[in-house]
């Protein structure tokens, strides 16, 4: 039974897959301007989908950050009430 694989791997699978895209084809080759359309495309899709994903781990990690300090700024006010 062969496990899953990661994100990570999968990102690296896919990152390698399209890298190779297109490979081996030249002028004699008529799909060739398909292919890399495609190329083109699938290294966008890639692009935005890891910007997108790494802005809502950083906003993620905002927000924790802002809870904490909200939280330790009503302990400190609660504690500081009679």
């Amino acid at each position: 039974m062969t496990t899953p694989l990661s994100l990570a791997d999968k990102a690296v699978d896919a990152i390698a897959a399209v890298r190779v895209m297109g490979e081996g084809l030249g002028m004699e080759h008529p799909e060739r301007h398909a292919v890399r359309d495609l190329k083109r495309a699938a290294e966008a899709i890639l692009e935005t989908a890891l910007h997108q994903a790494r802005g809502l781990a950083y906003t993620a990690e905002g927000l924790s950050t802002d809870m904490r300090k909200q939280e330790a700024e009503r302990a400190a006010a609660k504690a500081g009430t009679p």
